[in-house]
């Protein structure tokens, strides 16, 4: 996604105050901008969650390639990552995981993660709760 937000005042493209949250945008030529005290949980998480790719998962070409592209491995090892699974196959921050999770979820694929992901995996009520 690259949308861009332009300045209602001069039409400037603007920027983000914090290029790591979405706490608000400012307009680097006339100064105008906006600002929120809100910020979404899940940006501010910084636990590291570990997703398990769990035993049973069948090796499918669409699963192979997302394993692939998840690990980045080439398409023979993320074939056997599936066929010897258990295994830990990602880690990162409740943002980064829940793409992965998204992911994993859109081809059926089981998985355990580690700790609990608090956060909703459904993107219709993830945008009604802003």
């Amino acid at each position: 996604m690259n949308n861009k937000i332009i300045c209602e005042k001069c039409g400037a493209e603007m920027l983000p105050i914090d290029p790591n949250k979405p706490v608000g945008m400012t307009c680097p030529n006339c100064g105008w901008g906006w600002a929120t005290t809100y910020i979404d949980p899940e940006q501010e998480d910084d636990t590291v969650y570990v997703i398990s790719l769990s035993k049973g998962n069948i090796a499918t070409i669409a699963a192979v390639k997302a394993i692939s592209k998840i690990t980045n491995k080439n398409f023979v090892q993320a074939k056997k990552i599936i066929e010897n699974s258990p295994v830990d196959i990602y880690s990162g921050n409740a943002v980064q995981v829940k793409d992965v999770l998204l992911l994993l979820e859109s081809l059926s694929m089981a998985y355990c993660i580690t700790p609990e992901f608090p956060y909703s995996l459904n993107q219709e009520e993830a945008n009604t709760e802003d």
